[in-house]
């Protein structure tokens, strides 16, 4: 029980990630390599920055484009 983490981080994470994709990227990374002994971090935390680099390239495509 005292691995199983808490699932507000992960949810924070992808809020951040929304609003901005490079602090979410850091966000994720910091989920992903420093919380690695909680499952729930660790994956949430490699959704978080697949997320955050598929936002930015969608921000970036967008900006160019208009």
């Amino acid at each position: 029980m005292e691995n199983d983490g808490n699932i507000i981080w992960a949810i924070l994470g992808y809020i951040i990630a929304l609003i901005s994709p490079i602090i979410g990227l850091l966000y994720g990374a910091g989920l992903f390599f420093l919380k690695n002994d909680v499952a729930l971090y660790k994956k949430h935390g490699r959704l978080i920055i697949y997320f955050s680099i598929l936002l930015f390239v969608i921000t970036t495509i967008v900006r160019h484009i208009l």
